[in-house]
């Protein structure tokens, strides 16, 4: 492993740049004091004084094979020597490709993927999807949950990040999560939340099933404590999206592609959703 050469005059005038010319998000702006990173390989990055980190969070958890690795670091580089940019309309190699190899491992009929640039903007057109597809409008997505900062994702969001900015977009319904550690609704096991099926009926009863697009799930919430599913959770509210024309959308831009031994979480379940956001 190369580590950089120390150059800590250089790391103090990148961090003193990036407090005057660089917003942080979540962040208190005055707050900041970034690590100024000068390289990384594998699970290492290190600074500019040489010292070295081990990268536990995988930076945005999208390291997961680890820092430059050479088949990616040489396929950039030759994808950029062929082609940089292309527009939507037209149709390219790597794009084609990738949708190809997508669909022979996403579950179930999943066959088709649109392309975005990142976990949020997935979700937002998720969203428009649901809503066009049915004709509905109202969304339901869960309190102990993320799904991005744009303003659909934090619209989703339940956690405290979406109080800045609410009201948000029109058309979100709030429903507990599950949570068999402290049921959110103080229940007994078995908890009618952690079962899913009748919490979200009597939600639906409330709202009214001919209003509702999609339901929003991250397959195992992320950032609000990696929490998994219990046992018939995703099965359960599958049945209720199919009983009433809802779609169900599995958010797993942090649990797809192997973080929990299959390709997606949603399949240690056997749930195929209509509509799976990854990044």
């Amino acid at each position: 492993m190369a580590v950089t050469e120390a150059n800590p005059n250089l790391g103090a005038q990148i961090v003193e740049d990036a407090k005057e010319f660089v917003l942080y998000s979540w962040s208190v702006q005055d707050a900041i004091n970034p690590i100024a990173v000068a390289g990384a390989e594998g699970r290492y990055f290190w600074d500019y004084d040489g010292k070295r980190y081990l990268d536990f969070a995988s930076q945005l958890v999208n390291v997961s094979i680890g820092h430059q690795h050479p088949k990616i670091v040489a396929a950039i580089k030759e994808q950029a020597d062929k082609l940089c940019t292309i527009g939507p309309p037209m149709a390219n190699e790597s794009r084609s490709r990738l949708g190809r190899l997508l669909a022979e491992v996403t579950p179930g009929d999943l066959s088709m993927s649109f392309f975005t640039n990142s976990g949020a903007e997935a979700n937002e057109n998720a969203i428009k999807l649901a809503r066009l597809y049915t004709g509905r409008h109202k969304v339901i997505a869960r309190y102990r949950s993320y799904h991005g900062a744009s303003l659909g994702g934090i619209s989703l969001t339940g956690d405290p990040r979406r109080w800045p900015n609410e009201p948000g977009m029109p058309g979100v319904v709030r429903m507990f999560d599950p949570y068999t550690y402290r049921c959110p609704a103080g229940h007994p096991d078995p908890c009618p939340v952690c079962t899913g099926a009748p919490h979200l009926e009597e939600i639906l009863q409330y709202e009214g099933p001919q209003t509702v697009a999609a339901v929003f799930l991250e397959t195992v919430t992320g950032t609000n404590g990696i929490i998994p599913a219990p046992d018939g959770y995703l099965q359960s509210i599958r049945e209720v999206c199919d009983r009433h024309g809802i779609l169900l959308v599995l958010d797993e831009v942090m649990a797809g592609f192997g973080r929990t031994g299959r390709w997606f979480a949603c399949e240690n379940w056997d749930v195929v959703p209509d509509i799976i956001t990854v990044a």
